[in-house]
């Protein structure tokens, strides 16, 4: 089959930063450590900035004595009740007691701390407990009361860093983003896909929503096996089978348009953020074509000069677990905020514990950052410092037989359904 001339467009994998040069395992402290250091330099030259009337202290330095009005700079700590713990189950399965399940582990006794690598000390006042996360590095000011905690008046967090200008393009070209295709042998998904395949080889032809030339390049953001699913009925030749059609799909779609492939949280893959590009010999017919990238999670790359960062959604579904933020969205714009994708892990997302060094610390800002499988699409223009970012949740295809068009030149974006039932 004859498919369509695509454009070609300049492209460089930026997440060597994501990808394991080897394999050392040490203590989770040293993460929080080199993540309390490179980014409380950076909250500190924006906190003496706002607040220069105001001195630095450090945790050591505080006196209940002394209710004088000071900075400092530490690793937010939520104390949380209801979060799992696994020696609190195992004790609790030994004496039979039932195992609520829960979506969300808020409870109104929570408790807000801030830690360095000496000390730490509780926070009251203007700081919204429930809003934030374990993990966040920020600076306060505030005072420290008679019964030792410290009152916060003001919180400012380091709000991602610079941002590279962009060049002008002339014409409309577009990335795909999808997401959480799910295949398994239950599934129905596969027909859907033959709908967006045959779609960007043109057989339909150019309509007024979209000339699939001006499509560069396809993004799949994580969840494209359903392995958790089939690995729980114990039937791991379901999971081969999905591999196998997982590696004809994109084998496929290679034949007309370049397709990176990022790992997800249902995935035959290890779990630990960062995850690691699937292993080649999973996908052999898509690895013999140099249209294909097998990328890590999370992915960061250039097209054009546009900075595009994304993840397969892990870290906002953390958030929301641990927090009150109640939409997806809003969790993405958070990560931006507190400079981190990913400020839970290790805490309660799993992840590989670096040593003198965070990879997800956002030391750049992109110009488009996304999250994969959301449950609906949603998309805002973030204005930070001197910079813009769009943000992107992508949603389940599976769920919604839904992808996302993304417009090189403007940066804006818009949902397509790949569905049989809509024109």
């Amino acid at each position: 089959m004859e498919s369509v001339d695509r454009i070609i467009i300049p492209y460089e994998n930026r997440s060597e930063m994501f990808h394991h040069s080897k394999k050392e395992y040490k203590q989770y402290a040293h993460v929080y450590s080199a993540r309390l250091k490179i980014l409380g330099d950076l909250v500190k030259e924006k906190a003496s900035k706002k607040w220069s009337s105001h001195p630095f202290k450090q945790l050591f330095e505080l006196r209940e004595e002394q209710q004088e009005t000071c900075i400092i700079i530490g690793t937010l700590f939520k104390h949380q009740a209801l979060k799992p713990n696994i020696l609190k189950e195992v004790a609790e399965e030994e004496e039979l007691i039932e195992q609520p399940l829960l979506s969300n582990y808020v409870d109104e006794q929570d408790k807000l701390i801030l830690e360095d690598d000496l000390q730490r000390i509780r926070l009251t006042g203007k700081i919204e407990v429930h809003k934030v996360v374990t993990g966040v590095v920020c600076a306060v000011l505030g005072y420290v009361e008679g019964d030792g905690k410290f009152i916060v008046e003001d919180v400012i967090y380091n709000e991602s860093g610079p941002q590279a200008p962009l060049k002008t393009l002339e014409d409309d070209l577009f990335v795909i983003l999808i997401s959480g295709i799910s295949l398994s042998n239950n599934s129905t998904i596969a027909e859907h896909l033959d709908l967006l395949k045959y779609w960007l080889y043109g057989c339909f032809g150019s309509s007024e929503v979209m000339d699939p030339k001006s499509i560069v390049r396809v993004i799949i953001a994580g969840n494209s096996i359903n392995a958790i699913e089939q690995s729980d009925q114990n039937d791991f030749s379901d999971t081969l089978s999905s591999v196998q059609q997982l590696d004809t799909f994109i084998s496929d779609l290679t034949l007309s348009i370049p397709v990176d492939l990022m790992p997800g949280e249902t995935d035959p893959t290890n779990l630990m953020l960062p995850q690691q590009p699937l292993h080649a010999c999973m996908l052999p017919k898509s690895r013999a074509r140099d249209t294909f990238c097998s990328v890590s999670n999370p992915y960061r790359f250039k097209g054009h000069d546009r900075l595009i960062l994304g993840t397969s959604g892990q870290n906002v579904a953390d958030i929301l677990r641990f927090s009150t933020i109640s939409d997806e969205i809003s969790a993405l714009k958070a990560t931006l905020e507190w400079s981190h994708i990913a400020p839970t892990a290790p805490d309660t997302l799993p992840s590989y514990p670096y040593y003198n060094e965070d990879p997800f610390i956002l030391n750049e800002m992109p110009h488009v950052y996304f999250a994969g499988n959301c449950k609906k699409f949603e998309t805002q223009e973030v204005a930070l410092g001197d910079g813009k970012t769009r943000i992107i949740c992508v949603p389940s295809f599976a769920e919604t037989k839904q992808v996302v068009l993304l417009n090189l030149k403007s940066l804006e974006c818009k949902p397509m359904s790949i569905n049989f039932d809509e024109k």
